[in-house]
């Protein structure tokens, strides 16, 4: 009995405490949903496919997916279930390497989910794949399989978990016959949490987070290459929370990293005091802090606040791998309402320092963020929302280089109505600039872009269409680079029936970089939503996407040209079935 079977039957047995249970609807009852999904991914290119191919697959040619996600109560036990999962190979982290997958590679595959959280009281157990974020600076977010529980007798706040943050893959070399591009491949991640604090709901909060994750260097048979290496990390912080009942809020968290970049390193001669006993000191570990703080005063109809953050150049955690370090920034923001509250206003304006390690040079480099975004309701027809966005940076080097990025949005809107139907019209302008300036070598470069969006959405009060209509333009200008594009769009939703809801959309696009000829898109999907009985759905959809090639692609990309302009045709198939209970 493969673990597909075993599944299967787990879900029989629980649909059929279901029916058991509606007998003894004060003790137990269950509620959620269930339903499966396939996708089918077709691409055919003309000509064929040769070396080069001038566009890959993009999605797997057979898909299904299944969901089971239950909550059931057993008098004061309520159970969440979460089961979301896929039978194939598929996987968005590391590639696949085909054939049959294990089932401890099917549990932990981070396509998959099988959670699940039982609660009595204060005491909940999580079991399978859970989403934890203790914190910005320790745990991250990332899915992790595996087990563990939060306790929360009184105030205080306890949370253990234990699992794989990463499945094993080995590494395959690419090849040219057959042509393959390889599997990167992945180390086997385990992670351990944990927290300890003290809290009242909506007051305050504050406690000690501890993570720490470690790659299993004997997970694989063959090893990813450099720089994927085997790594080591754990973190430390500590977080404060505090709400007071005149609106002010305070938050502070201090975290402090031991990171080794590659456990194959050898030990450190001169090992430091303070990783023992938490880890083993390599030649390539070691240890930094970070800070994030701020405070918040919030009003009836405003807000003022002020945030600082510092991120060492050494400090890393397993939950954001790919955090940017070694900053410092500080930001102003507010919120108010204005103009007999028939205006609001965001605002915000900042600096970032970085390189404060001089790691990648003798001076700072410096980046100025400011953002401002007005909503104005000027009557009951009539809306204008207007935001402007500066985003400058300047790293003082040898190069001296400087970049300027300003960018201006205007989007009016209208409506208006009649006995029979409303309307709606709204166009954005948005101009964008980015300028870049070196002083060695000297040069500046200009990339400016333009796109203006028209959309128009009819009501009808006493049919049962609901179709909509765009139109866009956009353009980027660069040196040596002229893109323009148009965009015609029109969608309809129609309900023939009170169970049945049809939808359709059509898109049709022109791109040209001068000075070739244009690249045309056709773009068409079709589908229905119905409610075939009660509590079950059947969600069915079709779409289409023709590309044409102008002689841009043959005339610039490859050699030799292509006989004739390229073209694909990609369609997708979505169908699926869906039962609330």
């Amino acid at each position: 009995m493969n673990y597909l079977t075993k599944i299967a039957l787990f879900l029989a047995v629980l649909l059929a405490s279901q029916a058991s249970a509606q007998e003894k609807k004060k003790l137990i009852n269950i509620g959620g949903e269930m339903g499966m999904w396939y996708e089918g991914y077709g691409l055919d290119k003309a000509p064929s496919p040769t070396v080069p191919d001038f566009y890959q697959a993009r999605r797997p040619y057979n898909l299904f997916r299944y969901s089971f996600n239950p909550t059931l109560t057993v008098g004061k036990w309520t159970v969440p279930f979460n089961f979301n999962f896929s039978p194939t190979q598929n996987n968005f982290i590391t590639a696949a390497t085909g054939g049959p997958q294990s089932i401890w590679q099917f549990l932990t595959n981070p396509v998959n989910s099988f959670g699940i959280r039982p609660k009595f009281g204060s005491t909940e157990v999580l079991l399978g794949t859970q989403n934890l974020q203790y914190s910005d600076l320790s745990t991250g977010d990332l899915g992790v399989f595996g087990y563990g529980v939060n306790l929360a007798p009184g105030k205080f706040r306890i949370k253990l978990f234990n699992g794989v943050s990463q499945r094993p893959v080995n590494y395959l070399a690419p090849t040219i016959l057959p042509p393959s591009s390889g599997v990167i491949g992945a180390y086997q991640r385990n992670q351990w949490m944990a927290q300890l604090g003290l809290e009242k709901e909506g007051k305050y909060f504050a406690g000690f987070n501890f993570v720490k994750s470690i790659d299993k260097r004997n997970s694989v048979t063959s090893a990813p290459l450099s720089p994927l290496d085997p790594q080591e990390n754990m973190v430390i912080s500590f977080l404060a929370k505090v709400s007071t009942e005149k609106g002010w809020n305070y938050h502070i968290e201090i975290g402090q990293s031991f990171f080794t970049r590659n456990l194959n390193t050898p030990l450190s001669d001169s090992p430091v005091e303070d990783f023992k006993p938490f880890i083993s000191s390599h030649t390539s570990t070691g240890k930094d802090n970070a800070l994030m703080t701020g405070i918040v005063k919030k009003g009836k109809d405003w807000e003022a606040g002020a945030k600082f953050n510092y991120y060492g150049a050494g400090y890393c955690t397993a939950g954001y791998p790919f955090m940017n370090n070694d900053r410092m920034e500080y930001l102003a923001n507010t919120r108010f309402n204005a103009w007999k509250k028939k205006m609001n206003v965001v605002a915000s304006v900042g600096q970032r320092f970085g390189n404060l390690s001089r790691i990648s040079g003798p001076s700072l480099t410096k980046q100025i963020i400011a953002n401002v975004n007005v909503f104005t309701q000027f009557t009951e027809r009539f809306s204008l929302n207007t935001s402007f966005n500066n985003f400058g940076f300047n790293s003082p080097g040898l190069s001296g280089y400087r970049s300027v990025s300003d960018e201006i949005s205007v989007n009016p809107a209208y409506t208006w109505n009649n006995s029979k139907m409303s309307h709606l019209i709204s166009g954005t302008y948005t101009w964008s600039k980015y300028d870049e300036t070196t002083i060695i070598p000297a040069s500046t470069t200009h990339n400016n872009t333009q796109t203006a969006l028209i959309v128009y959405v009819p009501t009808f009060f006493t049919k049962k269409i609901s179709p909509d209509f765009s139109l866009m333009w956009f353009r980027n200008t660069a040196p040596s680079l002229k893109l323009n594009l148009l965009s015609a769009t029109t969608g309809m939703n129609w309900k023939p029936a009170p169970k049945i809801n049809l939808k359709g959309q059509l898109q049709y696009s022109l791109s040209t970089v001068d000075p070739f000829t244009a690249n045309k898109n056709l773009l068409a999907t079709s589908g229905f939503d119905w409610d075939i009985y009660k509590k079950l759905t059947w969600q069915f959809s079709m779409t289409a996407n023709v590309y044409h090639y102008g002689s841009e692609l043959p005339g610039s990309s490859f050699t030799p040209a292509y006989a004739g302009n390229p073209q694909y045709l990609e369609s997708t198939l979505r169908t699926g079935l869906q039962y609330k209970f």
